[in-house]
């Protein structure tokens, strides 16, 4: 038993270790420009070693999103934690995809590639383990929105008039496109001194006062984090 658990801890390091390759690659020059013998040569590995652990190019970089998105939810478990109302919840889930997009760019940016129709996730029963995982955690983090927005139009802390489904969606919809910014936006914003850290906690502000009862001197999301590192 012994031996059988020594060869199966070093096949999950090897299996990192070709993760972190990849991850190094993929970052560095794009999905499209990496070859799995470039991803073999840099964990020095033969091809067919390395199709003994991924099966082709994009389970491999499913690993690597799936990865971000691991991250992704312990920042959103973390930003949760200490929200009890469902206007706090609401910023939380804002703050948590606004210190994603800032602290894990290349994550954040791997994840858009992952979900922008360059993949063909139609199939359940073809896909990896990791992208079913990448899939679900999506379906889940709308579910929690959705029911966070709703319980509060319910207790009467959101406006009565939104509408739960869309507002989840279009929440979700505004993480994804932050990432995928181009850097002609970039740079115009940064020509008027608007950081890519204001603008995450801009538009986070705007997602929550979108469905709040917002009164006269309520404090914002931004207010509400001064002094943090986003």
């Amino acid at each position: 038993m012994a031996l059988a658990e020594r060869r199966q801890r070093e096949r999950d390091q090897r299996r990192e270790d070709i993760i972190n390759a990849a991850e190094k690659l993929f970052f560095s020059r794009g999905y499209d420009n990496v070859s799995m013998d470039e991803i073999a040569s840099e964990v020095e590995l033969s091809k067919p070693a390395l199709y003994y652990y991924f099966k082709d190019k994009e389970s491999l970089f499913f690993a690597v999103v799936n990865r971000g998105v691991k991250i992704f939810r312990d920042i959103t478990t973390e930003e949760l934690k200490n929200s009890q109302t469902s206007g706090l919840k609401v910023g939380a889930i804002n703050l948590a995809t606004a210190r994603f997009n800032q602290e894990y760019p290349d994550y954040a940016k791997a994840h858009v590639h992952f979900w922008s129709g360059r993949f063909d996730l139609s199939n359940d029963k073809d896909l990896s383990p990791d992208a079913k995982e990448i899939i679900e955690f999506s379906c889940e983090n709308y579910r929690i929105i959705h029911s966070i927005i709703k319980n509060g139009i319910e207790d009467g802390t959101f406006r009565s008039d939104a509408n739960p489904l869309l507002t989840a969606v279009l929440i979700g919809l505004i993480s994804i496109g932050i990432p995928h910014m181009s850097p002609s936006i970039k740079t115009f914003m940064e020509t008027h001194g608007i950081t890519a850290q204001q603008f995450n906690l801009e538009v986070a502000d705007l997602a929550y006062r979108m469905v709040m009862h917002i009164q006269e001197g309520d404090e914002n999301i931004r207010s509400r984090k001064s002094g943090s590192d986003i």
